[in-house]
Order: C-alpha cells, then structure tokens, then sequence
C-alpha cells in the first residue's frame, strides 16, 4: 500500500473503472465517457498498474471482472457518488430543515426598526432554527464578520476591507422628531423654533454634536444640545411629553408602536442623507445558505421600508 503513487490517480481512472464495469467492454466505456479507444485503454493500463491486478480479463468481447474487481466496484461508485452529489453539484439550503442559528449583526437603529420583520419572517421559514441579534458598530463590525461570529451585518459602514461585500438596501434621511402636544410650533417647524427647542443627539463618544452643528456654525447659529444617548430608543422614548428636539432617521420615527403621536417633519436646515447597507463576507458569497439568507433579509428589510414610509 505505501508503495502506491497516490499522485497517478485521478478522477478519469475511476470513471473508467466504472465505465467498463458497466458496459463490460472498453469501446462500450468509451462511447459513455465520450473517449477514444486509445485513452481508454490507457486509462485501464495505468489502473492496473496502480493497483497490481489486471481488473478485466477479455472473454471473446466481454471484459470479465476480477475478483478485485469485484472488490472495488461497490468502493469506487461509493466515491464517485459522493464526487457527483456532494462535491461536483451544488447544495441546496432546505430552510425547513435547518436546526442552526443565524447570527445577524445589527446597528441600534437597525434592530430597533427591522429586528421584530426580521425575527417573525426568519422563523416562519426556518421553524426549527434560533436568531440571534448582536450588536455591531463600525469598530467591531468587521472583526466580527471576518471571524465567522456573525453572518452578516446590517448598518451604516464607511470604508472595508476586499474581503468583504456590501450591498445597498436603502437611502435614509434626517428628520426631526418631538411631541408638538408640548412643543405647539407651526409644521413645518422654523428655524427660529428648531434653535429655541431643546436637542438630544446620537453620540458615540462623549461628543454631544453632530456634523448638524457644522452646518449650523455656517449660518452663524447655534442650537442648545442638553442630552447625548447612543441609543436610538431612549430618545425616542425621551420626547414624549418633554420640550425636547431630536434629528433622526425617519424610519426610526416612523417604526414606533401605535398611539405614540411624536411628531415627524423636515429640519429647516440641510441634513445629507445616508445609506444603510449590508455586509457579508465575500469567501461565503456563494455558500447556499448564506446566499438564501442575505437574499431573505434584503428582501424583508426592503419590505418593512415600503410599508414605514406608507404609513
């Protein structure tokens, strides 16, 4: 056995090998492996000096099987099978059928506003699967992607990485949101009322300013930021009731539960839009279930913002 040249075996051999144990002749394995004679009979001469027997012996026009040969038929079609089925053909993501969890990384804005879509159409298709939402941000979020511990990542991303792929899902834009039940401005709210209203941001650091401020130091006005939050819902929740302002993303202001009357209109000053995107790793693009899963989220995200911006 360790005399053997693993390095003369190929795929060919073993399709002739199997050709000629079906056809029981080497023009019949010929004509089944689209050959000529010439190689096939090559491929049979390698064969048996691969593995020291002669494998067929011709009787009149029929090639006998050894009894090696015999020996190997049910071995070589167990090989060729797994070859063809499940390496050469691709696999298909059955969603009824997974019992694993996905992993989806979401920014606090994104999970707020599509993590309940998210979970109810994900599990309607993979009844016996888990979600897990993971919180991400630019800085964690390509470590997380390249170490396997998410499969994809939904937010807002700046530069990455060729190893991995962003996809566009939809543009974003700037709002401002508060209860006008306290606030009582004419909509659209002026710039006088926006400057007089009390403001929260969204922060990251401990920065309590935005390139909003930029814009403003422009026109030579300011405005009075009392309160930074990095989390998207605490604002939210802050407004009602209280004299306070925030700018935000429509969606966020648009995703919150019936019977909340904060108020959304436009900033009386130019706030650019953004893009919220999402990222996957481009090794796994073609892997059938991260392929079904990047589909099904794109396609239920997308949904979710038709129906926030009809309501």
């Amino acid at each position: 056995m360790s005399g053997i040249n693993w390095k003369g075996v190929d795929l060919n051999l073993l399709l002739t090998f199997e050709a000629i144990m079906i056809c029981r002749s080497v023009s019949g394995a010929s004509e089944r492996l689209h050959l000529g004679q010439p190689a096939t009979s090559y491929n049979l001469k390698r064969l048996r000096g691969l593995l020291g027997d002669p494998l067929f012996e011709r009787q009149g026009n029929i090639m006998v099987p050894t009894q090696r040969a015999h020996e190997l038929s049910p071995k070589i079609s167990a090989v060729l099978t797994i070859i063809r089925e499940d390496i050469l053909l691709p696999t298909l993501f059955k969603p009824q059928e997974y019992h694993d969890k996905f992993v989806i990384g979401l920014s606090d804005y994104a999970e707020q506003v599509f993590g309940p879509a998210l979970f109810d159409q994900l599990l309607n298709d993979c009844p016996n699967s888990q979600i897990l939402f993971k919180a991400i941000d630019p800085s964690n979020c390509e470590s997380a992607l390249e170490s396997g511990e998410i499969d994809l990542a939904i937010g807002v991303f700046k530069t990455l990485p060729e190893s991995l792929l962003r996809t566009f899902l939809y543009r974003e834009r700037h709002v401002c949101l508060f209860d006008n039940s306290v606030l009582k401005v004419k909509l659209p709210i002026s710039l006088d009322d926006y400057l007089a209203t009390p403001q929260m941001v969204i922060t990251a650091n401990r920065e309590l300013s935005s390139p909003v401020d930029i814009t403003l130091t422009d026109m030579d006005k300011k405005r009075k930021v009392v309160l930074g939050s990095t989390r998207f819902l605490t604002l939210r929740h802050m407004l009602i009731g209280r004299r306070l302002l925030c700018v935000m993303a429509e969606l966020v202001g648009r995703s919150a539960p019936k019977g909340d009357n904060v108020t959304i209109c436009e900033a009386p000053i130019p706030i650019p839009d953004f893009d919220i995107e999402m990222i996957t790793r481009r090794r796994d693009s073609e892997h059938p279930k991260q392929k079904w899963l990047t589909e099904q989220v794109s396609s239920i995200i997308q949904q979710k913002v038709r129906a926030l911006m009809k309501a």
